[in-house]
């Protein structure tokens, strides 16, 4: 009659298989954590562009720097009246002035300040002139046919950014904010602070809102919307307020339960899934095996265990610990003993590779063969034969070690007594 070989290497499609789990798993993994690990070096370049600015500024000079400032007040003073004078001869306002790029010009990097929103972490986000989408792609744009953002009366600033980006979030969280909340603006050594007063979604062609109004200092904030579909406009208008007003409303963070929240909170409960799996293993809690007797056994012998199964004979142990106890019951009727005097030892089976194995990881032709011609008994070729029993359907195991050798495998663990507690 033909025998199985002895087990003794995984075949190699199981190790594929698990070669390619495992680089499907690390790469769902890079996926889920790329726009964070993306946003943090957006963020760490925006840092550094907000420091060369402010260095920069530092360079040039108190005298230049006030210069800038005046040609940009004179500039937005020129803007309201041309504004003002087109509007009251119906003429479409769509054109910025001539020198446009040199106004604000700190250096040749086109950056004009940095935009903050604490309340959706937008932190430091650079503001640079115009708004074509090469300057979108770098940060937050300013509208040219609007006024430079330095405050002052009849001027509305309005300054577009994207929304939605994997590599940068920019204002992809504009639409948490509610009316109330504020932003920050840092131009030249100006911090101009906006208390949100209006917020409204528009067709791309509807610009009345983002008129200038007389009387009034007004900054908008404009990106696409909704998200991924971006066929309107979102628009949040805020008012120039005094930097000394704090309401409790400014304190409440709109975007706590955000996307690296839930990553991160998720990265943390399967960190923690991850180490009681490992604790689990060390333990001894994976892979362990049950044997019944009237001792504790840590250095089991055949003559210790020794018993006659659907195996032949050999030390009986089995991965169930609701099949152990049955053994154990069973034992004690067939012996006529106490149950309370019987023990479960819990072991781990070690390095069997090295013993010659007969494994039936089902109920096969070769497994029905084994049970009743009894090759068991008879059976000196195989240290360890491990197989399903047959007096369950379930998956349950039972794993018989013929020699001494094979015993030498065996790890002890702990000792249960009938109950299931350690004894």
């Amino acid at each position: 009659m033909a025998r199985n070989k002895p087990k003794t290497s995984r075949p190699k499609s199981y190790l594929l298989r698990n070669l390619l789990s495992s680089l499907l798993f690390i790469f769902a993994i890079s996926l889920l954590f790329y726009p964070i690990v993306v946003n943090y070096l957006a963020g760490q370049q925006n840092a550094k562009s907000v420091q060369q600015y402010d260095e920069r500024l530092s360079t040039i000079g108190t005298s230049r720097v006030k210069e800038l400032l005046e040609q940009a007040q004179l500039y937005n003073a020129q803007l309201y009246n041309e504004y003002i004078y087109d509007a009251s001869q119906h003429i479409p306002w769509n054109k910025p002035f001539p020198n446009y790029n040199n106004v604000l010009k700190v250096d040749d990097s086109g950056m004009m300040g940095f935009i903050t929103i604490p309340q959706i972490n937008v932190n430091n986000i650079p503001i640079y002139h115009g708004d074509s989408e090469k300057t979108l792609a770098l940060g937050v744009g300013h509208v040219p046919q609007s006024s430079l953002p330095i405050g002052g009366i009849n001027s509305h600033a309005v300054l577009p950014a994207h929304s939605g980006r994997v590599n940068d979030t920019l204002f992809t969280n504009l639409d948490r904010l509610k009316t109330g909340d504020v932003f920050y603006l840092h131009v030249l050594k100006l911090n101009l602070k906006y208390k949100v007063n209006d917020i409204r979604v528009v067709a791309p062609n509807q610009v009345s809102s983002l008129s200038i109004e007389k009387g009034k200092d007004l900054v908008t904030l404009v990106t696409c919307y909704p998200t991924g579909i971006n066929n309107k406009r979102l628009l949040v208008t805020g008012e120039r307020t005094a930097l000394t007003k704090v309401s409790p409303q400014e304190k409440i963070q709109r975007n706590r339960f955000g996307y690296n929240f839930w990553v991160m909170s998720g990265s943390g409960a399967l960190g923690l899934v991850g180490i009681l799996y490992l604790l689990w293993w060390l333990l001894g809690l994976r892979n362990s095996l049950y044997q019944v007797a009237v001792e504790k056994l840590e250095k089991p012998t055949l003559a210790d265990g020794q018993m006659t199964g659907e195996f032949g004979e050999g030390f009986y142990l089995t991965n169930s610990k609701k099949m152990a106890k049955l053994w154990l019951a069973d034992l004690a009727e067939r012996e006529q003993l106490n149950p309370e005097q019987l023990v479960l030892n819990v072991y781990r089976l070690k390095k069997a590779k090295q013993l010659s194995r007969w494994i039936f990881k089902e109920k096969t032709e070769n497994w029905v063969r084994y049970i009743n011609e009894k090759q068991g008994y008879g059976d000196k070729k195989h240290a360890l034969v491990v197989g399903p029993m047959a007096v369950t359907d379930k998956k349950v195991m039972q794993y018989v070690l013929k020699s001494e050798e094979a015993l030498e495998h065996l790890k002890y663990i702990k000792t249960l007594k009938k109950g299931g507690s350690e004894r």
